[in-house]
């Protein structure tokens, strides 16, 4: 083989050879640039889940400090709760030294103070309760008919007409000619008019076999046989019947047997019968 052909096969091998490199140069190329591309993809797609991830995490932190909010928060509610409880309890001890028989719940649902369970339960029960106790209250003659000072107490004292002793059967009020009267519990009038010694009269009868007088008064402003709301004007201050001045006769029968007013005035440990 002359030198010539020689090296024109030389030169044809080069060829093919550089063509050689040159593809796979070409090909190797276009590889990293995919596998760039592919991993600038996951990249993104990671620091999408790691923003999601941040999102969430925030968001349970957030539902968290509102849990532990809600938490301290049926903790202070069940202690009210059961300051709540103590105080029916005690007035249930108040309305059984009066006499009065009512059920009011005591030692209710369990609350447990870590989680406040069956904080609304027990909520719902006890505002049955005070509703009850209320409406019990509203039946009992407890209270003021009037605001003034008391001039003559109950029980025996000089009579301000025959100077002897005798038995003063209910309170005197000192009251401005016509100053409103008020009934000091729900119930029904069973005797509106004149009466010997008590002038004009209001006598109401109550629940719990309480009746209430309202003597020496002005003008009657209801009659027999209606019923009368806790704290409705049932007449105005006068001096009518058996009364030395305007004043209020504030008289407390219960199954007909006389009470101190007094005793049913003012809510405290000396109210007992």
């Amino acid at each position: 083989m002359s030198k010539d052909t020689m090296l024109k096969f030389y030169i044809i091998g080069l060829s093919l050879l550089s063509l050689t490199a040159f593809f796979l140069a070409i090909n190797s190329s276009s590889d990293i640039r995919e596998v760039r591309q592919q991993l600038t993809e996951k990249t993104r797609q990671l620091e999408e889940k790691e923003k999601i991830i941040k999102e969430l995490q925030a968001k349970i932190e957030e539902k968290n400090k509102k849990i532990e909010k809600l938490a301290k928060e049926n903790i202070v509610l069940a202690k009210k709760l059961k300051q709540i409880e103590e105080k029916i309890k005690k007035a249930n001890k108040t309305l059984r030294r009066k006499g009065i028989k009512i059920k009011l719940p005591q030692g209710g649902i369990y609350i447990s103070p870590e989680t406040g369970e069956n904080i609304l339960a027990f909520a719902n029960t006890m505002d049955k309760s005070i509703e009850k106790l209320l409406k019990t209250m509203a039946d009992v003659p407890i209270g003021v008919p009037l605001y003034g000072k008391i001039t003559s107490r109950f029980g025996y004292r000089k009579d301000p007409f025959t100077r002897k002793r005798a038995f003063h059967t209910g309170l005197d009020l000192k009251a401005r000619y016509k100053q409103p009267v008020f009934a000091t519990a729900n119930g029904v009038v069973e005797y509106a008019g004149w009466m010997k010694g008590y002038g004009k009269i209001v006598i109401i009868r109550h629940k719990y076999g309480f009746k209430t007088y309202y003597g020496h008064l002005s003008k009657i402003r209801v009659k027999k046989g209606q019923y009368v709301k806790v704290g409705s004007v049932i007449g105005y201050a006068g001096n009518t019947g058996r009364s030395t001045g305007t004043h209020l006769h504030y008289e407390i029968r219960r199954y007909g047997a006389l009470i101190n007013p007094l005793r049913l005035m003012y809510l405290n440990r000396t109210n007992s019968f």
